[in-house]
């Protein structure tokens, strides 16, 4: 299936985009790619198979799909010596089913959520940012900051990703262990369907962020603030404290 995707991309032979240049919010061309946001993008827009009757092209953040390309586009080493995007997205879907569904899915792909914004769907990603905004008890509202953190018997040690191997038609599994993390609490295993993942490479990277995210980003922490400070997170990024 082609899609449209920026006037500055062109596509690799591994079916990933590379850009040049500036993106101005036009696309172009529709061409055959494995780019998950633009995937995302033509499924949202699509009047035959999509919700093209519901969202227009105005109606999505295109900026945060760009930059969640770019980001998955990224060639990195495949494991046998050669380069591959980070994320690929490979998959035939056959069946209607629920939207929320399908969306949710495919931005698992590239590690992304959708959402609502300002009167537009974004994109965010679990991808490096920089700091945006510093909160400290002057710009927070009573009681402060209340922080929690996960079970250490529900922390993932070791993982095992299900994915589709092309050259034996059939699914495989892939699996990733955390020597030192088994050693101190055991094995907990947490099995994980990689959607639309053909690549070994990529299953073993969904396995390591999935054990290093458990072990290693296990606190979340809850305050409120006032509206001139919260508006400029309206975005999920990195927040020091």
């Amino acid at each position: 299936k082609t899609v449209r995707v920026p006037h500055n991309a062109t596509v690799r032979s591994n079916g990933s985009l590379q850009y040049s240049g500036t993106f101005n919010g036009t696309l172009g061309a529709a061409v055959v790619t494995n780019d998950p946001a633009w995937i995302l993008f033509d499924l949202l827009t699509s009047s035959r198979y999509g919700l093209g009757n519901y969202l227009a092209d105005t109606d999505l953040d295109k900026f945060s799909f760009y930059a969640a390309s770019v980001y998955a586009s990224t060639q990195i080493s495949d494991g046998a010596g050669g380069t591959e995007p980070r994320f690929a997205c490979n998959v035939n879907i056959q069946t209607a089913q629920e939207a929320y569904t399908v969306i949710s899915q495919l931005c698992s792909v590239f590690r992304a959520q959708a959402y609502w914004q300002a009167g537009s769907v974004a994109l965010t990603q679990d991808s490096p940012q920089d700091t945006s905004y510093l909160f400290s008890i002057a710009n927070v509202v009573e009681p402060g900051f209340t922080y929690q953190t996960s079970s250490q018997k529900n922390r993932a040690t070791v993982a095992v990703v299900r994915y589709f191997d092309n050259e034996l038609r059939d699914y495989s599994y892939e699996e990733i262990k955390d020597t030192a993390a088994i050693a101190k609490y055991g094995s907990i295993v947490r099995n994980i369907d990689a959607f639309a993942c053909t690549s070994r490479a990529q299953a073993q990277r969904l396995g390591k962020w999935l054990i290093y995210t458990e072990n290693n980003e296990r606190e979340t922490c809850s305050f409120v603030t006032s509206i001139d400070a919260g508006v400029v997170c309206r975005r999920r990024r990195k927040t020091r404290i």
